[in-house]
């Protein structure tokens, strides 16, 4: 739903790069020019290449980041978030895929992950720590590093998983 002329404008040549790239990110998409009459994503969404209202809703995409500027002058190329755009717009893409982002960025559900995993896994490796102590003898043997190490491993294979369990329910309650 457009909330002004200009982003009406804007997604209606939006719409246009869209048709013109198909669906090619790399693809330079021309606006239009003298040399190319009735060609290029201007004349496509019913715009007069030489108005102020063509240059402001092409200005408006590349604020956006819907559109950048190609290497060739007047050319365009039509950007992932421009393609997610258009398809949210017309109703086109994969039904199964989740549209609504968790209010908790990537990056914070990763770094959160990380300290909860470190803090997991310390807590765990205490009793482990005391066991070890008590059940493996001083004279090691390789079995006896064998089995430190596989009980450390999946000391920390379960703080992660837990982690991971926690952070996902904590990024889940934030949408």
């Amino acid at each position: 739903m457009a909330t002004s002329g200009v982003e009406e404008t804007a997604m209606r040549l939006l719409g246009a790069f869209y048709d013109l790239s198909g669906e090619k990110l790399t693809d330079p998409v021309p606006i239009g020019g003298p040399g190319m009459p009735g060609q290029g994503a201007a004349p496509r969404a019913d715009l007069d290449l030489e108005s102020t209202e063509c240059d402001v809703a092409a200005r408006y995409l590349v604020d956006q980041s819907y559109i950048a500027p190609a290497d060739t002058a007047s050319e365009y190329v039509i950007t992932v978030a421009g393609l997610d755009r258009v398809r949210e717009m017309r109703g086109i893409g994969d039904p199964a895929e989740p549209r609504e982002r968790s209010a908790m960025s990537d990056k914070t559900q990763q770094r959160l992950l990380t300290l909860l995993s470190i803090a997991i896994s310390m807590g765990l490796s205490q009793p482990l720590a005391r066991f070890i102590g008590e059940k493996i003898p001083e004279r090691r043997g390789i079995r006896d590093d064998l089995t430190e190490a596989v009980l450390k491993g999946l000391v920390r294979a379960v703080a992660l998983v837990l982690a991971s369990v926690i952070v996902r329910a904590l990024a889940a309650s934030r949408r």
